[in-house]
């Protein structure tokens, strides 16, 4: 059996990671191959860090909001150890002093859990990066496809030069508003709805206990977590959406955020969840049955074709 006979829904195991993905679509709508999410949160972590030289305010002091110049773009399609490089001249890297540590709390679902609460370092940039966690075969099994992105809204803010194109190339990205279900935000901009989301449900992730530092038998069943999108919030140059799983979004200081949906807002320099996409050779072969948590483990042979 091979990856494009799994219906949209299905859990696959990554072997080296053990990250569990969720088949998000087939052929889907500008991209290639099969589209694969992960179905938990697996890093906590600020989108972009606070820019110290840049001449703009706001960036200086919360980060840049356009996707192609963040960190965690960055970040998820490096393999090396030292994967950071300034990505523009007023760039800066997620160490300590550039992001917004604060406090990250997650939700039970229905109701906020106030003995959910963590704090922790959540800089990233002396941790290998994010294609290291899989095995060569894997990494050359992802297609590597142009992610539509939205530019910054107010060019005359966009010092640092703004590139003639609003796709970036990427192996592993995050999700924009629109492909999370929510057409009316970036509607055709930022692609289409994955399958997946046809169920709202779907969402709705937890964190993985490696993810805040918990151990490996960590009960978090029934709780949520909210995490970044690519989208950046209109009209902004400095924060961007979340998925909030319909909760009450707060900042780092309780104050309440916009609620508008898909989600609220936040500053990039800020700690959400990660939960990345990418799309597979859909060739790949899978194992003939799911084991006893009803997930089928690839068997990668390498090559993204197909």
């Amino acid at each position: 059996m091979i990856l494009r006979d799994l219906p949209v829904g299905t859990k696959v195991r990554e072997r080296k990671s053990s990250l569990v993905f969720l088949v998000a679509d087939h052929n889907h709508t500008g991209y290639a191959g099969t589209a694969l999410i992960t179905d938990c949160a697996i890093k906590l972590a600020p989108f972009d860090a606070s820019e110290p030289s840049n001449p703009e305010e706001t960036k200086r002091e919360s980060g840049n909001n356009f996707y192609p110049f963040s960190n965690i773009h960055q970040w998820l399609n490096a393999s090396e150890a030292d994967w950071y490089t300034p990505a523009h001249e007023f760039d800066a890297p997620p160490t300590a002093e550039n992001i917004d540590h604060g406090r990250l709390d997650f939700y039970e679902v229905p109701f906020y859990s106030s003995s959910a609460k963590f704090t922790g370092a959540f800089t990233y940039k002396d941790d290998p990066g994010f294609l290291s966690w899989f095995s060569p075969e894997f990494v050359e099994s992802i297609c590597e496809v142009d992610v539509p992105c939205v530019p910054d809204r107010d060019h005359t803010h966009f010092v640092h030069g703004q590139p003639t194109s609003c796709y970036v190339k990427s192996k592993v990205f995050l999700l924009s508003a629109a492909e999370l279900g929510f057409e009316e935000a970036q509607t055709m901009q930022e692609g289409f709805r994955l399958s997946l989301f046809n169920d709202g449900r779907m969402r709705v992730v937890a964190p993985t206990p490696a993810a805040i530092g918990k151990p490996d038998d960590y009960a978090y069943d029934g709780v949520s977590i909210y995490y970044w999108l690519r989208t950046p919030a209109p009209g902004s140059t400095n924060a961007s959406y979340i998925y909030d799983s319909d909760h009450r979004v707060i900042d780092f200081k309780g104050t309440p955020l916009s609620t508008r949906t898909p989600s609220g807002v936040t500053y990039v320099n800020s700690v959400c969840g990660i939960r990345p996409a990418l799309h597979l050779n859909p060739s790949i072969a899978v194992t003939d049955e799911p084991d006893v948590d009803g997930i089928y483990t690839l068997i990668c042979s390498g090559g993204a074709n197909g």
